[in-house]
């Protein structure tokens, strides 16, 4: 029963986080979603020139308007939680996590509550806006509306997993300070072995092995992958296997803060 109580106070954290967002929702269009609807338009004149150019109507079994739905999803996913890991060190580096201590929450999962909660409605208008675009180059994709929930369920944990993996990278601030640069190469990761800008497909056999073994690419490729390609055998591995990353690395998260809360204890924040 105490951890139902404690999973409902996150739940309401992130439902008045969603709710707010609304708010702000004008400067998340003109900022940036807008920017990322330039970013589909740009991929899509590329994808549209190289099927052009190559005269097929499919590459690596990804048609021409996958492609561009692929990306949408990608950038949807990967782009909603903004810069939390340089938030997460900002806070640690100023001693501003020791006001957290003494709260009724645990700091990795009220961030997580907070942040999931904008991160959705993020993702909700990023895929509206960016979807607008694609729709109006290359139309809409060949989808099947009864496989929507199942695709939303792989996006909200692949959202998870990314905060899950920034908060960990977030919380070495407490031994390196600044995790400006981990931000920079986390997110070149995800771009590249996630599968973030192109599927794996794309990449040489031997670095797409390895990016499909890596948790990045359950982050963007094989959410997009399943959006554009949905298979309910594909569904299911992705589901097992993202829960089993979220398993592991949420425990090394909330490892690592138990260990950072009792030093900042004994120091006095």
């Amino acid at each position: 029963m105490s951890i139902l109580k404690s999973l409902s106070k996150y739940k309401e954290i992130a439902k008045i986080n969603f709710k707010n967002s609304f708010v702000y929702i004008w400067d998340s269009l003109i900022g940036k979603s807008a920017f990322i609807a330039l970013i589909i338009f740009i991929f899509s004149q590329i994808w549209i020139t190289i099927f052009a150019l190559k005269a097929v109507n499919t590459i690596e079994g990804f048609t021409l308007s996958m492609m561009v739905w692929y990306i949408v999803i990608a950038e949807a996913i990967v782009t909603s939680l903004g810069r939390i890991m340089i938030t997460i060190g900002e806070e640690i580096k100023s001693g501003e996590i020791a006001n957290y201590l003494n709260k009724p929450y645990n700091y990795v999962l009220y961030k997580y509550a907070l942040t999931i909660g904008r991160g959705l409605f993020a993702f909700l208008l990023t895929f509206i806006v960016a979807g607008i675009v694609a729709y109006l180059t290359v139309g809409l994709p060949v989808i099947k509306l009864y496989i929507i929930p199942f695709v939303l369920v792989i996006c909200f944990l692949a959202i998870t997993l990314n905060y899950i993996l920034m908060s960990i990278f977030g919380l070495f601030a407490f031994w390196i300070e600044e995790t400006s640069g981990l931000y920079f190469i986390y997110q070149k990761f995800v771009f590249t072995v996630g599968g973030m800008l192109v599927p794996l497909e794309i990449f040489p056999l031997w670095l797409a092995k390895i990016g499909l073994i890596l948790p990045f690419s359950y982050i963007a490729y094989h959410p997009a992958k399943l959006f554009v390609m949905f298979d309910f055998i594909y569904f299911i591995k992705i589901l097992v296997i993202q829960l089993a990353w979220i398993v592991v690395f949420l425990s090394i998260s909330l490892f690592i803060y138990a260990k950072i809360s009792k030093k900042v204890s004994i120091n006095g924040g």
